[in-house]
């Protein structure tokens, strides 16, 4: 009976063993199972990870490339612009288109090369006339900011405009007065059926070779001085808010004055206390300095502003954009 009693233990001992490694085993291939599966998500998901990257990554380069050939182009014909206005003799709108034109060719040329349409365009109709006023340098060197007269120091520049921009002006500091009330002063006068304000910009120099720029807006006056440029004068970007590069936040060109809708006249006071160069657009000129290039300053027939349009193709991406070309507004 003992016998017996042993082997039916051993029996029961080997069933549970039995089931013990059936249990094992599902266990190992389930884990194998889901470390499989595992595996395979972690693929699909970095497939769809990279692939979205590319995606994004060949938009994004696409449209830089639109924007730096408008940005590109913009830039370009804004230095043609400036270069007709200067040096342009005849019809300055039909030399502008013709360079224009040539430049457009140019750049489209050289996008062919790269797999790219690239085309640039002026708007001919929508182009508004207006006035270039200049003065240069004199064999002799600068010039005072007197009229063309050469002595009348109170003087009006342009009459009757609504709009200035590209307006630069660079002076020897060795040539303005000391004091802000008998400095050379840049003057924007309201008309009296307009704003009938007033904004000005003084440059004096109180000391060494530097520049006070004093601006009045009408309401609150503010100076601030700035060091020489590496040639010793002043460049005051009255449009551009800048001074020798510098920004000038209180250099806002006729604010108050220049609404984009009413007259104002532009004036200078105490020519004779600066010598030195300017340049600027108007959309208006009445009265003021005369016309043609002998004399200093003069005026010439200029463009104001344009509309450019262009457009850039790629296999990937299709841009188009027209832009208001009218460089160095102040709100530009």
């Amino acid at each position: 009976m003992a016998d017996v009693n042993v082997h039916r233990r051993s029996d029961r001992e080997d069933g549970e063993a039995d089931r013990d490694e059936d249990r094992a085993q599902i266990i190992l291939i389930t884990g194998l199972t889901l470390a499989v599966l595992f595996v395979a998500v972690v693929l699909l998901l970095n497939t769809v990870i990279y692939t979205e990257n590319l995606a994004t990554r060949g938009v994004d380069a696409g449209g830089a490339e639109a924007i730096e050939f408008r940005d590109g182009a913009v830039d370009d014909l804004a230095g043609i612009l400036h270069r007709e206005h200067r040096n342009s003799t005849g019809n300055l709108t039909d030399n502008f288109n013709a360079s224009a034109r040539r430049y457009g060719r140019t750049v489209a040329d050289l996008r062919a090369r790269d797999g790219a349409v690239g085309e640039v365009r002026v708007n001919n109709s929508t182009v508004v006339s207006g006035y270039f006023i200049a003065q240069n340098e004199t064999d002799s060197g600068f010039r005072n900011m007197t009229a063309p007269d050469g002595t009348t120091t109170d003087w009006t520049v342009a009459g009757n405009a609504t709009r200035a921009r590209n307006y630069r002006l660079t002076v020897k500091p060795s040539s303005l007065s000391s004091s802000a009330g008998t400095a050379f002063t840049v003057v924007a006068d309201g008309s009296t059926g307009g704003t009938n304000e007033t904004w000005s910009a003084a440059l004096s120099n109180p000391s060494g070779d530097n520049l006070t720029v004093t601006v009045d807006n009408g309401t609150t006056a503010v100076s601030e001085t700035f060091d020489p440029r590496p040639d010793g004068n002043h460049t005051v970007d009255l449009t551009g808010g800048t001074v020798n590069g510098e920004r000038f936040d209180a250099l806002v060109w006729a604010q108050g004055v220049q609404t984009g809708d009413d007259r104002f006249d532009l004036r200078y006071e105490n020519g004779d206390a600066a010598r030195g160069t300017y340049h600027l657009v108007v959309d208006e000129r009445d009265g003021g300095t005369n016309p043609g290039r002998p004399s200093r300053p003069y005026v010439t027939e200029a463009i104001y502003s344009v509309y450019v349009e262009i457009t850039y193709r790629t296999p990937e991406l299709e841009y188009g954009d027209v832009i208001r070309l009218a460089p160095g507004e102040r709100d530009a």
